[in-house]
């Protein structure tokens, strides 16, 4: 059975909602302020399980999420929905899009179709894209759709999500 620590969870949450840059066991601790010798261990316990895979380029030693791994793919779901944030939003009004993350002040939906849904909601910008739109987003590096991944709380859609992730990862 897998357990994690609040710190391998950490980590994870880090790979997965980073997963465009090339991470590095010192540029890992440095971001999340952990002890390089710690963001070892645990990334030397991940890769063990084949959750995280390291790349060789050069001189460095690159971590990423496997998402070839069922596992490491659920864990990613669970990563993605978590949020210390109180969300404070009616989701039943946001069901007719097939996921939904949310930062705090945008709101993006991802819709299997081109029509946009007629939602507004105060104090909040509301963005509604297809799934092939955020895929080229993310590929493309919009500064706005990673920032929204990296800070954003997933409300629903966790499995859409990680596999928009999953198309994305094997052009970085």
């Amino acid at each position: 059975m897998l357990s994690l620590s609040d710190n391998e969870f950490s980590v994870l949450n880090f790979l997965v909602r980073n997963f465009t840059e090339r991470l590095t066991i010192r540029s890992i601790a440095q971001r999340l302020k952990f002890s390089p010798a710690g963001v070892f261990n645990i990334l030397k316990k991940l890769e063990k399980q084949n959750i995280v895979t390291g790349e060789k380029l050069g001189t460095g030693l690159f971590y990423s999420i496997n998402f070839e791994n069922r596992i490491a793919e659920y864990l990613a779901k669970i990563v993605l929905l978590y949020s210390e944030e109180k969300i404070n939003i009616d989701v039943s009004r946001l069901k007719q899009a097939n996921a939904a993350i949310l930062d705090k002040k945008t709101l993006l939906l991802i819709t299997d179709s081109v029509s946009a849904l007629d939602i507004s909601i105060s104090d909040f910008d509301v963005i509604t894209k297809t799934e092939d739109e955020v895929v080229e987003m993310l590929k493309k590096k919009d500064a706005a759709a990673l920032q929204l991944l990296r800070n954003g709380t997933v409300l629903f859609g966790e499995d859409k999500i990680a596999d928009i992730i999953k198309k994305c990862v094997s052009r970085f």
